[in-house]
């Protein structure tokens, strides 16, 4: 299964332009089949998707079939069968691998392209053009977030004796040998390696070690609580840790301590303020939401476009640009999105903010 929770971020104003391509999507009937784990306990990220989904679909006049996947392979070949039947045109959505890896095959055989916003597994996409699979996909990959990690260090610590900790888990011990190994290919080489046992109520061990290393820039692949005592304890030791870390710092709170000021994070652009065409009251996109609207955006440019063109949706997908909230987004050969690249944010005591925005408030988590 891939699903990773999703923090909450803040971007830019966007107002739906009228007379944009979606509207023409009404005129051809389109039905826009939304497939989202909407039972289980996953529902919640589910309801995301579906309610973003809705937004984006009502700004956009086309019509939404809903199908539950209940994150499990078996629902996605059900959630499948339910949008074939519903004369679905495109489908959006996806948050397990299992759920989509299993709802592709029929969905390709009836003809109807997927928009995929949650599953990062490298292979959905890389294996398209064996399988023939009809996916696209708005999610990161699953390698996006070391070479985010990679390209910061490379940018902000070049020159600069830096180190690399982990938590010993498969999945961080994974992120920073893949950071090392992008980083040797420009020829940096971390000063200090290390990892630590995760859920402790205390790092002191951890901070005496780095302190003897005299290095005080430090990737660390961990969770948010783990990485605040860390970031505590060295400073009750007198060591002043420049820290940046990836998605883990927006997943989860740590009411007991909270993070020191200046940990940067890199994560995707999920939250969102809406400011409607109409003038209505603002509101902000959630979680899944965000990517859910833009698929839908994309979606219904999409068929827009192959309804005046006469080209097939799979073309129009091919060779569009298609504006969204997340900005313009268009596809590479693989199928993989343009848009969703990763954002250096620092926390200022109370939230995390991007580093070039600092004066705009955000939701920290």
């Amino acid at each position: 299964m891939s699903l990773r929770p999703v923090p909450l971020l803040l971007s830019t104003l966007f107002v739906l332009a009228p007379g944009s391509p979606e509207a023409l999507s009404q005129e051809r009937g389109a039905v826009v089949g939304v497939a989202a784990p909407l039972s289980g306990p996953r529902s919640s990220l589910g309801e995301q998707l579906e309610a973003g989904a809705r937004l984006a679909a009502d700004a956009s006049q086309v019509s939404v079939v809903e199908a539950d996947t209940q994150c499990s392979a078996e629902g996605g070949v059900e959630a499948a069968e339910t949008l074939v039947e519903a004369g679905s045109t495109v489908v959006l959505g996806f948050l397990c691998t299992d759920a989509l890896l299993a709802a592709l095959p029929p969905l390709t055989e009836a003809g109807i392209p997927v928009i995929d916003i949650g599953v990062r597994t490298n292979r959905v996409t890389d294996d398209r053009e064996k399988t023939g699979h009809l996916v696209w996909r708005l999610a990161p990959r699953s390698d996006a977030e070391a070479a985010a990690l990679a390209d910061w260090i490379a940018s902000n610590w070049e020159g600069e004796p830096f180190g690399l900790i982990e938590d010993g888990s498969i999945a961080n011990r994974g992120l920073v040998d893949t950071v090392r190994r992008l980083l040797a290919d420009r020829g940096l080489e971390p000063s200090a390696t290390d990892n630590y046992r995760p859920a402790e109520e205390k790092q002191f061990g951890l901070a005496r070690r780095l302190a003897r290393t005299g290095v005080t820039r430090f990737l660390i692949a961990g969770d948010r609580p783990d990485i605040a005592v860390i970031a505590r304890d060295a400073a009750e030791l007198g060591l002043d840790l420049q820290i940046v870390g990836g998605e883990s710092l927006l997943d989860e709170t740590a009411p007991d301590q909270s993070l020191a000021a200046g940990v940067t994070a890199l994560a995707p652009p999920y939250a969102h303020r809406l400011e409607a065409a109409d003038g209505s009251p603002e509101r902000t996109l959630p979680g899944y939401s965000v990517l859910a609207y833009a698929a839908m955006q994309i979606a219904a440019q999409a068929i827009g476009a192959a309804g005046e063109t006469g080209q097939p949706l799979k073309e129009a997908l091919d060779a569009g640009s298609f504006e969204t909230i997340l900005g313009p987004v268009s596809f590479d050969a693989k199928g993989d999105a343009s848009a969703v690249a990763y954002q250096a944010l620092r926390w200022n005591g109370e939230a995390f903010v991007r580093e070039d925005e600092a004066g705009r408030s955000a939701a920290g988590g």
